[in-house]
């Protein structure tokens, strides 16, 4: 109790208001007595709280304070955020899934391409519309059918004296200046399928316009448009001896028995493959964003947060003791 008297007689003699620092008495309680501020004005309990050295005004330092700054960061550049706020781990995770997709995707893409070029240039050189316009003639005169454009069709690709044109195989664009694609339309919609035993139904398709997307994905896709190719034009519709088997469908393999058309699908179906590969990477490209840029948002709510619980901790901490004289 001396000891305590000692110590209040010097506070008095100070005068005024003091504050505490932490002093252990004799009784083993705690003290907390603080010092007199160096201004005027007296300390405040969040002179004693945790302080960032960040400042909130800074571009840069926005995604370690602020949870929506940081999304936006790592929307961008997946792991950005979390690089900000040194979650080194995480971030080289998203940021080598982005690096590395975006590569496979660019070479998928870039090979796509090639092997697109390659087909087109593969289908100038073998298929016709010449060609398939001449077999629809014959095919239309093997059935007995009659439609109304044939007439036309046949003047198109046969002379006077019904000797077929030579269609023009590597430069097949010239073809489609003798043919004109209404007259063909027309005809194609009046033809049905002839089966082995039956009638069926019209041409399920019109031939698209040259070059377009769907001329290209038609002519290797349905075996309507079989007869176009080269190797079947040069064993079947110039060979006087063909049998009418050949103008029925059978669906079983025995009226495609050429390779080009093979060939022609076999060359569509790699370069479709690898742009549906390309872009399904595009697709996990996008979670990765979206998923780095959540978790950015959760790591700096969390940090603030902890931020906040230690503060408070701090603040029931601190106590201060007044005595006036």
């Amino acid at each position: 109790m001396r000891t305590l008297a000692i110590i209040f007689f010097l506070l008095g003699c100070n005068g005024g208001l003091v504050n505490a620092q932490p002093v252990k008495g004799l009784t083993g309680g705690i003290f907390k007595v603080e010092e007199k501020a160096p201004s005027n004005q007296p300390l405040h309990i969040s002179d004693f709280r945790y302080q960032q050295d960040l400042s909130p005004n800074s571009f840069l330092n926005l995604p370690r304070t602020n949870p929506g700054a940081a999304f936006l960061s790592s929307a961008i550049i997946p792991g950005s955020g979390q690089a900000m706020n040194g979650k080194w781990v995480r971030a080289g995770i998203y940021f080598t899934a982005e690096v590395v997709g975006l590569i496979y995707h660019l070479d998928r893409n870039a090979k796509a391409r090639r092997q697109e070029k390659s087909y087109e240039q593969f289908t100038h050189q073998n298929w016709s519309v010449m060609a398939y316009s001449q077999w629809l003639v014959q095919y239309s005169d093997a059935n007995n059918l009659n439609q109304e454009k044939l007439g036309e069709l046949r003047s198109q690709s046969f002379d006077d004296n019904g000797n077929p044109y030579s269609p023009n195989w590597g430069n097949t664009h010239a073809d489609w200046n003798e043919i004109d694609i209404s007259t063909l339309h027309d005809v194609e919609n009046q033809t049905p399928f002839i089966f082995e035993n039956h009638y069926g139904s019209e041409f399920s398709h019109e031939l698209p316009q040259y070059g377009s997307q769907q001329y290209y994905e038609l002519i290797s896709k349905y075996y309507q448009y079989q007869p176009g190719w080269q190797d079947w034009y040069g064993e079947i519709t110039t060979n006087p001896n063909q049998s009418t088997d050949l103008y029925r469908y059978m669906w079983n393999g025995q009226d495609q028995p050429f390779d080009m058309f093979y060939q022609g699908r076999n060359l569509a179906e790699e370069f479709n493959d690898n742009y549906r590969v390309a872009g399904n990477i595009l697709k996990l490209l996008l979670v990765n964003h979206v998923v780095s840029a959540f978790d950015a948002l959760f790591t700096v709510q969390l940090k603030n947060s902890r931020i906040e619980t230690d503060t408070n901790l701090l603040k029931l901490e601190q106590f201060s003791v007044s005595w006036h004289f």
